[in-house]
């Protein structure tokens, strides 16, 4: 019996090879989107999963509110924050925390692997005590953390990082054997951990031991310092709770200890709270330097992403079955009159519906991996490598039958349901409300893609192209090797200052525009009453200021210095500080908060205007400079001229300094444009849907006006013998379709704008949504509704009317 339905079904659906095509074609597409989607959702959910005690580990992370209410959410606590938690908050049972450490490794087989470049990279090497192993569970393959961590001078690594640097040793031998940080420290390797799988955040690969650091360089590095009044971004302190233990309870204990160690200006409050271990890779108010953090409400859209394409594709082939209840009327009521029972209809129709999205599911095994291949910047390499495994083939074979019942039921109960009677005379007077809803549905769909994609680009090309308040073109950055003498970038910068077409150099600790920024406070004690600003420091020195054209609005630039004598401040931290005018703070004394001994007390000589020192996700924050050597690692060199023979001559000046090292830079421009990766991936994930979106529906209007205007031939026959033109009879056509589409317009246009509003609320600074935009988005859905109806109703426009009259 099932063989007789599935032969019949084949029949059928070969018999009518245009909507079977344009049926497998759609589910094709919403299939495939399903599945891309599925891997990268179920991949970044899973993060952390395997760790044991999850839900009783969490970040110690703080909030600093300005007195203007504005929040600026942190995830370093001040260095000594680790130690004064450790025994002293009740509730806690373990405290660790843990540094980032940037430095190439040299191996004593003459391997040499390189640097970390912390503008782009996070490192594999951190700087941590026994305690990290208490908190985060590793399998350890050689050693304890007891006796690996407990003196200085030792490393552990994962199992990966162990072969890569030494082979394929036994791990028993590799233990013991020496390695060179940063070219001065030598570690002895203690312990050996399994690597952490691909849904970590936490892909450490070399633990250094922490009481190395009063006994090295590390400790002129400001590894761990005790100063409460600044942060680095490469702190992080975990604690693992004791089960019950309260969470407000432990906050306003974590907040009382913080204000006991620092003092906060007139209307500022700064908190610290926990953070839920589970939920760091999905919060993005808190940036650190290891995280690979993804964007929740981004992968709850791209379910609903996945889902509406698959509804699309779904009410495709409801609309196509359904419109060809009319041409399949005569054999359901022979089916009946002989005895067909209307569950053995239906079962008949599931089946056709049943070989079809079987077939579009072939063809998604066989097209994904290119089509992943092609979306390699969208879902993980992790997830693609899982594609067929047990899960996953689970997932399609529901998805399969999901699909079936989906895209079947409604035609089968539809189809079956008919009068032997009416099916027999073919006097169908169904007016399909259902199909032009349905065609209002997909295209409302479309709509809301378009509008999203518009908007998405529009704000894309403001943040692009804003005024920054700095110069950002012919600007390439040099990041140079921490661990070498200072004296060094000195003699680089000396040697690219001599190269014809080499404007200006300036040394600094960072570009004007980057994702992460020192901060510690200023404070003003000469007005009424003592002012405090939490702010953004950079390191600089006199060249800074021009080679970025920079605005001083008062005072003058910083002079060279080898250490701190005086400070610019923007303007945000001139109002912070109190100062009605930016000329009031000329002159004036300031005490930072950054030295661990003495905080410096120095002039401000100048106020810099505000100017986005971030992306325009955040809004300008206070911020203050001062000319320093110690952390002046990065050199920004200004060029003029061809920049493929410069970069040449930089490189060789570079090879001559650093003769060990590859010559590595960036352009500044292309640093900015990093910042908006994820909107980036955004617009063309919106793209790619949008795509999909049209062009299933665009098939779907094709299968209804071939039905349209085969089911109107005559009509169409003697409209022309009585003299309609042909642009009469193409109106005709697709006038119906056209209304559809603006139906589709009128309902789309609220529910893009609620959307897209939304988004752009992640944006300090963002475009307006303008009339103008959803016009262009109608105006193009309309174009397309036109195009693909027009064809067909062209071609059966020019028909000879005798031809069409004749037509049974």
């Amino acid at each position: 019996m099932i063989r007789n339905y599935l032969k019949i079904a084949y029949r059928n659906l070969v018999s009518n090879r245009l909507y079977t095509g344009i049926n497998i074609l759609g589910l094709t597409l919403g299939i495939l989107a399903c599945v891309a989607i599925w891997l990268t959702c179920q991949f970044e959910l899973s993060y952390e999963n395997f760790q044991p005690g999850k839900g009783q580990i969490y970040r110690v992370v703080g909030d600093l509110t300005s007195p203007e209410g504005r929040h600026d959410f942190f995830s370093m606590p001040p260095d000594p924050a680790a130690e004064a938690i450790r025994g002293k908050i009740s509730g806690v049972a373990e405290v660790a925390d843990f540094h980032a450490f940037y430095a190439k490794v040299d191996v004593p087989n003459g391997k040499r692997f390189p640097e970390a470049d912390f503008h782009d990279q996070s490192t594999g090497i951190i700087v941590t005590g026994p305690e990290y192993f208490k908190v985060f569970t590793y399998q350890w393959l050689i050693g304890s953390p007891a006796t690996a961590m407990s003196e200085p001078f030792k490393v552990v690594l994962t199992e990966s990082r162990a072969y890569k640097y030494f082979g394929k040793l036994p791990l028993q031998e590799i233990v013991g054997k020496t390695l060179r940080y940063a070219d001065s420290l030598p570690l002895t390797v203690a312990g050996i951990v399994k690597d952490y799988a691909a849904n970590s955040d936490f892909r450490f690969t070399d633990f250094v031991s922490v009481s190395t650091v009063p006994n090295s360089f590390l400790a002129e590095k400001r590894v761990f310092t005790k100063n409460w009044g600044g942060y680095s971004f490469f702190t992080q302190v975990f604690v693992k709770l004791i089960p019950g233990a309260g969470i407000p309870a432990i906050n306003k204990q974590l907040t009382a200890l913080l204000h006991q160690n620092i003092s906060l200006r007139k209307g500022e409050q700064k908190t610290l709270f926990l953070q839920a271990f589970t939920g760091l890779h999905f919060d993005t108010k808190f940036n650190d330097f290891f995280s690979k953090q993804a964007h929740l409400p981004t992968l709850y859209g791209l379910m609903c992403i996945a889902a509406f394409i698959l509804i699309i594709a779904v009410v495709n082939f409801i609309n196509l079955s359904t419109v060809q209840s009319i041409r399949r009327s005569k054999e359901i009521g022979v089916r009946k009159v002989l005895g067909g029972t209307r569950r053995s209809l239906i079962f008949q129709f599931l089946s056709e519906t049943f070989l079809i999205t079987l077939a579009a599911m072939v063809l998604v095994i066989v097209l994904v991996y290119p089509v992943l291949h092609l979306l390699q910047d969208f879902v993980p390499a992790a997830a693609v490598a899982t594609v067929f495994n047990s899960q996953n083939i689970l997932m399609m074979a529901g998805l399969l039958v999901i699909t079936t019942l989906l895209a079947g039921i409604y035609p089968a109960i539809v189809l079956s349901g008919t009068i032997p009677v009416i099916s027999l005379k073919s006097s169908t007077r169904e007016r399909g409300y259902l199909r032009k809803a349905l065609v209002v549905f997909q295209f409302t769909i479309s709509l809301v893609f378009i509008i999203g994609t518009l908007v998405v680009q529009k704000q894309l090309d403001y943040v692009l192209h804003s005024d920054l308040g700095f110069r950002s073109d012919a600007i390439i950055n040099i990041n140079t090797k921490p661990a070498y003498e200072r004296s060094k970038v000195e003699v680089l910068a000396d040697m690219l200052r001599r190269i014809p077409g080499v404007e200006l150099v300036s040394m600094s600790n960072g570009t004007p525009s980057a994702a992460s920024h020192w901060g510690t406070e200023l404070r003003y004690k000469g007005g009424k009453e003592p002012v405090k600003a939490d702010c953004q420091l950079q390191w600089i020195d006199e060249n800074y200021v021009p080679l970025y054209q920079l605005k001083l609005v008062a005072g003058r630039n910083v002079q060279a210095s080898d250490s701190m004598r005086e400070f610019l401040i923007n303007e945000s931290a001139a109002k912070a500080l109190g100062f009605a005018r930016p000329e009031d703070a000329i002159g004036k004394i300031v005490e930072s908060g950054m030295s661990d001994n003495a905080s410096p007390v120095l002039p401000i000589v100048g106020v810099l205007a505000d100017f986005h020192a971030q992306s325009l996700h955040e809004a300008i924050k206070p911020a203050f400079f001062t000319a320093s050597k110690i952390f002046a690692t990065n050199l920004s060199v200004k060029l003029h001229g061809d920049y493929k023979t410069l970069v040449k001559e930089m490189g060789d000046a570079y090879s001559k300094v650093y003769p060990n090292e590859e010559f590595e830079f960036k352009f500044f421009d292309n640093t900015i444009a990093g910042f908006y990766a994820k909107e980036q991936k955004t617009a063309a994930i919106l793209n790619t849907a949008t795509t999909m979106a049209i062009l299933i529906s665009c098939m779907g209007l094709l299968g209804l006006a071939a039905f349209s205007i085969q089911q109107r031939t005559k009509e169409i026959g003697l409209r022309k013998i009585l003299g309609a033109s042909v642009g009469n009879i193409v109106v005709l056509l697709t006038r119906n379709f056209i209304i559809l589409v603006v139906i589709a317009i009128v309902i789309a246009v609220p529910l893009a704008w609620y959307a897209m509003d939304q988004w752009l609320a992640d944006f300090a600074y963002r475009v307006n949504i303008s009339a103008g935009l959803f016009l262009l988005a109608g105006v193009i859905a309309v174009g397309i509704a036109i195009v693909t109806v027009s064809f067909q109703a062209v071609s059966a426009a020019l028909v000879n009317p005798a031809k069409s009259i004749k037509t049974e």
